[in-house]
Order: C-alpha cells, then sequence, then structure tokens
C-alpha cells in the first residue's frame, strides 16, 4: 500500500503565496467530475495567479479547501461581517458550495488542454430554466446564511449537497425497485 502524501490547507495557501512571486501561473490536472463537461477529469488546466480585485462571476477559479484544490466557476464574490468571500459551483451540478474566503483563492483557470492544444476557459454552458432556478435558489439560500453568519454558511453548502444526493439516490431506488416488481394480473 502506497503512502498518500497529505498537505494541510494553509500550506498549500503558503506555497501558492510563494510561487506567486516567482512565477504568474502553474499547470496542473483535474481529478474530479464537477465541472462536467466544460472541464472533463484528466483535463490539464493552466491557472494565473489572481488577486480578489480580479475576480469576476462566470471565472473558474481556483482555491484551497478542505486540504485540496479546487477548480469551480465563480457565483459570485459577497461581504459578510467586515470579510469577502467567493461562491463557487461546479458545471456539472446545482449545489453551490461552502463559501470560501476571498484569501484561499490561488487563481484563474485560463487555459485548459484538449487534444494536445491549450484553449481559452469554457464559458458557462447554459442550463435548462428548471436547473437555473434550483442552482439559484441553493446559492441564495448560503448567501442569506452568509451574510447572517458564516460559520454556518459552510455547514448550510453541505447539507444542501447531502440533501440532493440522498433525493437522488432515493429516485434512482424507486425506479430500480419498480423494475423490478412483478406486472399485475388482470383479474376475470
Amino acid at each position: 500500500m502506497r503512502d498518500k502524501a497529505v498537505i494541510d490547507g494553509d500550506r498549500l495557501l503558503a506555497f501558492s503565496r510563494f510561487l506567486k512571486k516567482g512565477s504568474r501561473e502553474f499547470e496542473s490536472t483535474v481529478l474530479g467530475e464537477s465541472m462536467g463537461k466544460a472541464v472533463p477529469p484528466g483535463s490539464q488546466i493552466r491557472v494565473r495567479f489572481a488577486s480578489d480585485a480580479k475576480l469576476m462571476a462566470g471565472q473558474i477559479v481556483t482555491y484551497v479547501a478542505n486540504d485540496r484544490i479546487v477548480a469551480h466557476r465563480l457565483i459570485r464574490v459577497a461581504r459578510s461581517r467586515g470579510n469577502r468571500y467567493v461562491i463557487t459551483c461546479g458545471d456539472g451540478t446545482v449545489c453551490c458550495d461552502a463559501p470560501m474566503p476571498v484569501s484561499a483563492v490561488i487563481g484563474i483557470l485560463t487555459e485548459l488542454r484538449s487534444n494536445g492544444i491549450w484553449k481559452p476557459a469554457p464559458q458557462s454552458q447554459p442550463r435548462s430554466f428548471g436547473s437555473r432556478l434550483v442552482a439559484d435558489m441553493f446559492s441564495s439560500v448560503v448567501l442569506v446564511v452568509l451574510w447572517l453568519n458564516p460559520r454556518y454558511s459552510g455547514w448550510v453548502a453541505a447539507r444542501i449537497i447531502a440533501t440532493r444526493a440522498m433525493a437522488i439516490r432515493s429516485a434512482e431506488l424507486a425506479k430500480r425497485w419498480a423494475r423490478c416488481s412483478p406486472p399485475k394480473r388482470a383479474t376475470h
């Protein structure tokens, strides 16, 4: 069994600050599926270090969360109790992430490598009305809780994600159960 290197979030942020002094960007490989077709797993990405003044809704930002680097689309920058936070969401989901302090942002995804060619970061893909409505509702709930008490906004975002996942699993189980139940016999 291989030992897995674990780096805590504070060290990742310190490392990114160190890199910012000597370079303008870095490259990485995407592991997760939360960005959907826009940034598929295994994609190589190029990230430009950025100050918080350059953050705009619609950009794909990278930030440190739970001891890993995340790349998600920026929904909004919000203020609460004198601090600035980013609210992000993967293109492949309707649930926003827990708000993160702007200081956790490392940079902006500028390019994606596809078939050996670097291309500009993809724009947000259009979503159905229902998907936009649900995503807006979830992010609005998290935003209101952020304004009321930043400490609880992450907890609320995590509960929304867990509840949605449970609802999806329940629906899949119900579909499987419906397929497996014997057909009703006609009685005469």
